[in-house]
């Protein structure tokens, strides 16, 4: 079933005055309203989310700086690694923000694309630029050509100052869709994730949550032309433009169920379809253009294949990582999982969020499943499936704890710092290169 109507139980929370749902959703229009006519930076909806994402992120610089001391020299020529640009030991933060991917874009954002594609011995295609989409790297160069500053000053300044664009909207669009506290908790814990560090680094991870957040704004604003532009610009930044279909349908079928298509209904549906497909459509756009500009038939998945990723289903590749981890009791907590994970989502507690959200928080889970591999970056692309914050934020309101919901909420931002600082000293910064860590 799809969200259509707002429905929640007074027994999720804790009993108090604010405890009646449709109460609590009366007040915080009054909120909101009130806050509307303060000037813009004095509204909770903008300082807050500025303001959590600002502490992480210096919380983040003093991680780096001091974690970078660590990181080895990185000179040309390397096994397990590709080095474009070597480095020295302890190259300073910035420098440790441009690893790994990083060095990619520094190579798109200072020289472009190859029109030839190198070959290895046995015929096949070498990595190459090509397996990184240009949006980033391109609006990087752009900026180093302007301003005359060097690749690892811009790319993770840019990412950064992404991030709090991103951010914003993340808590506009929860906060008008759910409520209050979802925003709060969303933006809090998406600050405080684990991988959440990527979002200082030369990385795509922010300007896609920026995309993302937007799409989904526009879409529920019903601005679809602008939406179908602004697929366009995900589709050239992330591969993850085929997640948003389902978005779009449930979109179009709870206009439907509503009754509420306006006095053109039947264009209005085909419409929607028109822009559902144009999605789809759009998962080829850069595959299209690196097989035109390179003329060569399949030149992205050949790409890809150097990295040893292989554009297909990949459902299976996950099982057998919960059988390398944990065995049959993996693949039995794995599929308990996934069933908990479904009846949450037909259950009345996720149909406040609304078709959009609620279609992301299914489709991009579906997506990673189904087509990303099971490398270390799984814990980087989580990033964007932010609907999991409202099954924290849903879960904290429980009546058990609800009255200790801001305590506990510091807590995960408390075990968050932590699991940063790890992964940030375990994959982003390069201290050996004995493992297969990497972001």
């Amino acid at each position: 079933m799809l969200p259509g109507v707002t429905v929640t139980s007074a027994n999720d929370a804790a009993p108090s005055p604010r405890s009646d749902p449709r109460l609590v959703e009366r007040l915080e229009r009054v909120d909101r309203d009130a806050e509307a006519r303060q000037a813009w930076w004095r509204r909770f909806g903008f300082w807050f989310p500025v303001a959590v994402y600002a502490v992480s992120r210096l919380y983040v610089l003093v991680a780096g700086i001091l974690l970078a001391k660590g990181q080895i020299a990185l000179p040309i020529g390397l096994e397990r690694i590709r080095i474009s640009y070597p480095l020295p030991e302890d190259p300073g933060y910035l420098a440790a923000m441009t690893n790994w991917d990083g060095q990619w874009y520094r190579v798109i954002a200072e020289q472009g694309y190859p029109r030839v594609l190198p070959r290895v011995g046995h015929g096949g295609i070498d990595m190459n630029p090509w397996a990184f989409f240009p949006v980033f790297p391109l609006t990087v160069g752009g900026i180093m050509k302007v301003t005359g500053l060097p690749f690892d000053v811009v790319g993770p300044v840019l990412s950064t100052l992404l991030g709090f664009v991103a951010m914003y909207l993340l808590f506009k669009l929860v906060d008008q869709v759910v409520g209050r506290w979802e925003a709060i908790v969303a933006v809090v814990a998406t600050c405080f994730y684990m991988a959440s560090p990527v979002f200082s680094a030369a990385y795509t991870e922010s300007a896609a949550l920026l995309l993302v957040t937007a799409i989904l704004l526009l879409l529920r604003a019903r601005r679809y032309w602008w939406v179908a532009a602004a697929l366009v610009v995900l589709s050239l930044t992330r591969n993850v433009v085929i997640a948003m279909v389902p978005v779009i349908i449930a979109h179009a079928v709870v206009r439907w169920r509503q009754e509420d298509e306006g006095s053109h209904p039947v264009r209005l549906r085909w419409g929607l379809a028109a822009l559902a497909a144009w999605a789809g459509l759009l998962t080829w756009l850069w595959p299209t253009i690196v097989s035109a500009v390179t003329q060569t038939p399949d030149a992205y998945n050949q790409t890809m294949l150097a990295w040893n990723i292989q554009t297909k289903v990949k459902l299976y590749m996950w099982w057998d990582l919960l059988y390398a981890y944990w065995g049959v009791m993996g693949q039995v907590l794995g599929v308990l999982g996934v069933v908990a994970f479904a009846w949450f989502m037909l259950s009345r507690h996720s149909w406040r969020w609304g078709p959009e959200i609620w279609g992301w928080a299914g489709a991009y889970p579906g997506y990673i499943l189904l087509v990303t591999s099971t490398t270390p970056s799984r814990v980087r692309y989580a990033l964007l499936a932010f609907p999991f914050t409202l099954i924290i934020a849903w879960f904290l309101k429980l009546r058990w704890w609800s009255r200790w919901r801001y305590w506990i909420l510091g807590g995960i931002v408390i075990v968050g710092a932590i699991l940063m600082w790890w992964w940030l000293e375990h994959y982003l910064i390069i201290k050996d290169l004995t493992d297969d860590l990497y972001p």
